[in-house]
């Protein structure tokens, strides 16, 4: 005669589960995260390569971040100057991108992104940028990634006197940030509620003397505003604070444009392609320490001159 479960065994043996499930359900996320980074590094390390192979046909000067046909208001981003030498376009999207990447901010709504559609959290910014009908920003159909501002610069016409920049006019190549990650944040991607979404727009981590914001499309050249300093940690983490707020809080938000990086894509850090085109993995506040500053020594597509510590005025190291 077949003996059926008691209660009491029943609920025993659905305790041992939950208490396993407990267990490796945590285990299982970090395992598929790992996969994730590990992914996300490839992906960067292949973006590097294909900035290598651009820079050998262009005398190593880095592409601008965004530039117009001028005089019409179509921009080129540098994912689309560098395309041609990837063999894919998914690969500026990384695997942990909870959005699945950026579209452009004015795509062609008729051909859905040109099939790659755009996030639910995203709206077509044509009018907000200018742009007359039938044309787009030419960009990959979505990105995960943005440009460091003081080596791919926004010069975006002639008249901007941001310049672009040789590698051979860096002081460290292997520890200096070339391509960081995109914030997932509409609030960090936005100018203001209702406004244009910045897909096109590079990351900076400095900023004007007493933490003071700037597009920095053009060279300072008003005295108070020099020497350029390394944006603290304090400002950073209140720049940051854009990945959290909702609609009503974003003008509480200081508007540097270091809001278009993530503040850690993995825990608190991210993949990055550095000057040299090689990729390794960061703590996000760890590349604002100005006694090791990842963003850049010197201002070198803004005039050339120190970035310094906010906290000493001395250069940083």
């Amino acid at each position: 005669m077949k003996r059926a479960f008691t209660l009491i065994e029943l609920l025993v043996v659905i305790a041992i589960i939950a208490i396993l499930a407990a267990i490796l359900f945590p285990v299982f996320a970090r395992a598929k995260m790992a996969a994730k980074k590990a992914a996300d590094l490839s992906n960067t390390r292949q973006i590097g390569i294909g900035m290598q192979l651009y820079l050998s046909d262009n005398d190593d000067v880095y592409p601008p971040s965004n530039h117009r046909f001028e005089p019409t208001p179509q921009e080129v981003h540098w994912s689309w100057m560098v395309l041609p030498y990837m063999k894919s376009e998914q690969i500026f999207v990384s695997p942990a991108d909870n959005i699945k990447g950026w579209a452009p901010g004015c795509y062609d709504a008729s051909t859905n992104n040109r099939g790659f559609g755009y996030p639910s959290i995203q709206e077509n910014s044509c009018a907000q940028q200018g742009y007359p009908a039938g044309m787009y920003t030419l960009q990959v159909g979505r990105i995960s990634y943005t440009a460091n501002q003081l080596l791919v610069p926004r010069k975006r016409q002639q008249s901007d006197t941001a310049t672009v920049v040789s590698m051979s006019l860096l002081e460290d190549t292997s520890g200096t940030i070339l391509l960081a990650p995109l914030s997932e944040a509409k609030n960090c991607l936005r100018r203001v509620v209702g406004g244009e979404y910045r897909t096109y727009r590079p990351a900076i981590a400095v900023a004007k003397r007493g933490q003071r914001t700037d597009g920095f499309s053009s060279t300072p050249t008003n005295a108070s505003d020099l020497p350029l300093e390394a944006i603290s940690r304090n400002t950073a983490l209140a720049v940051f604070a854009c990945n959290r707020v909702n609609d009503a809080g974003i003008g509480t938000i200081p508007d540097h444009t270091l809001r278009y990086t993530h503040p850690g894509r993995f825990d608190s850090g991210n993949n990055y392609v550095f000057a040299d085109t090689s990729a390794r993995f960061k703590n996000a506040l760890q590349t604002l320490d100005t006694r090791n500053f990842m963003w850049g020594k010197s201002a070198y597509s803004l005039g050339g001159g120190p970035i310094v510590d906010p906290a000493t005025g001395l250069p940083v190291n």
